[in-house]
């Protein structure tokens, strides 16, 4: 059999375009595809925030209470995506507007020209939500009134909306409540939350009711076994990225660093990990 090369500048010039250009691709796709960030305490292993990029809007939720802490309108898109690289304070707008006075909520935007609060209806004052910020610029905020079943999910007045961006809670089911989940953020948009329930593991090493899932990205914890105790309850994994912490062994407890951590292997690119 013979093995015809053909030697052709042209087709290679034009194969080197298509290999730069298909990797430029990826390189976006990635960037792109990276709108979720999990701020980690390296030595507890555990997650403390949870930034969603929205558009031109970051969410910040605070991941033990599982409810938006703040929240961040950017000039443009490319501004919040640089934010969303390493969570540069620098980035951040610069006005702080606080949503009301029975909300924990603020957003920071970097001006504005107008802001419109709620009504003293009677509906808002029933949900604790008359002079509320409704609405900044063309951004409006709306909440979740004492209707249904809100009160026993404990929702009253929490978020509801955010621009164009609907946001549901976990439902008050029995077990729900009693792993402390009710009333947890479910969904922000298209992205939604899972926790963890109650079970044998997760009850030993104390991560009943801590997130489970954001979007398609699981969070694994490192479950009870024996000999493992120095990091039962910690980030076992954030989707493709492995945790790792130093083991228990006769130098490592004279150094008083057994349970610490020691490093990450592996990349996703569905996700940022902020260490703090």
């Amino acid at each position: 059999m013979k093995i015809i090369v053909i030697n052709n500048p042209k087709k290679t010039l034009v194969m080197k375009k298509f290999i730069v250009i298909t990797a430029l691709i990826i390189g976006i796709t990635n960037s792109i595809a990276q709108t979720t960030a999990l701020t980690v305490k390296r030595n507890s292993g555990q997650i403390t925030q949870i930034h969603q990029q929205k558009s031109n809007i970051v969410f910040a939720i605070d991941a033990t209470k599982g409810e938006i802490s703040n929240i961040y309108i950017f000039k443009d898109i490319k501004l919040a995506a640089q934010f969303m690289k390493n969570g540069d304070r620098r980035f951040l707008p610069l006005e702080k507007v606080s949503l009301g006075q029975h909300s924990n909520v603020s957003v920071f935007i970097d001006s504005y020209n107008s802001i419109e609060y709620a009504k003293n209806y009677s509906n808002y004052s029933r949900a604790g939500i008359v002079g509320a910020v409704t609405k900044i610029d063309n951004y409006a905020f709306d909440y979740h009134l004492r209707i249904g079943d809100n009160s026993k999910i404990g929702i009253v007045g929490k978020l509801k909306k955010v621009g164009t961006h609907n946001i549901a809670y976990q439902k008050n089911y029995s077990s729900y409540v009693r792993d402390g989940i009710a009333g947890k953020i479910a969904n922000l948009g298209t992205t939604s939350f899972s926790y963890y329930d109650r079970n044998s593991f997760s009850e030993l090493a104390n991560y009943v009711g801590k997130v489970s899932k954001v979007g398609s990205v699981d969070v694994k914890f490192n479950k009870p076994y024996a000999r493992t105790e120095f990091k039962a309850g910690k980030i076992e994994a954030i989707g493709n990225i492995k945790f790792e912490y130093y083991i228990n062994t006769y130098q490592n407890e004279s150094m008083g660093v057994v349970g610490k951590f020691k490093s990450t292997s592996g990349s996703d690119n569905r996700v940022k990990i902020w260490f703090r």
